[in-house]
């Protein structure tokens, strides 16, 4: 899988509202990069921080369900079946949001992780 650098990271966070002061404005903390691809997202309004994980291959790997979950998820552009997941992060202790793309029309999105209980 391709590695996704820090300002890609930084604009596909864009999408989503930060869990404290609901405005999209991210970053991505240098400091905090891990070798094993966990990073540190930092909100810029509220400076709330977030984990996230970059390192996809091993996650699919240890998380049998996902792959077959991938697949059978929608694109919201073109409707086709069939996503790629690029990272995610863990917004607050309720909510995991997947980035994902599109295999066919190459398209990127959020999708809030609904194989994730954290309760």
């Amino acid at each position: 899988m391709p590695s996704l650098t820090v300002e890609e990271v930084e604009t596909r966070l864009k999408t989503v509202p930060c869990a404290i002061c609901k405005e999209s404005s991210f970053g991505v903390d240098r400091r905090f990069m891990q070798s094993d691809g966990e990073w540190r997202g930092v909100c810029r309004k509220c400076h709330y921080s977030f984990p996230i994980y970059t390192d996809m291959e091993f996650y699919q790997r240890t998380q049998p369900d996902i792959p077959y979950r991938l697949k059978e998820m929608s694109c919201p552009t073109c409707n086709q079946r069939g996503v790629s997941l690029n990272f995610r992060i863990t917004m607050s202790v309720r909510e995991s949001i997947y980035f994902l793309t599109c295999t066919t029309c190459q398209g990127t999105f959020p999708e809030r992780s609904s194989l994730e209980a954290f309760e």
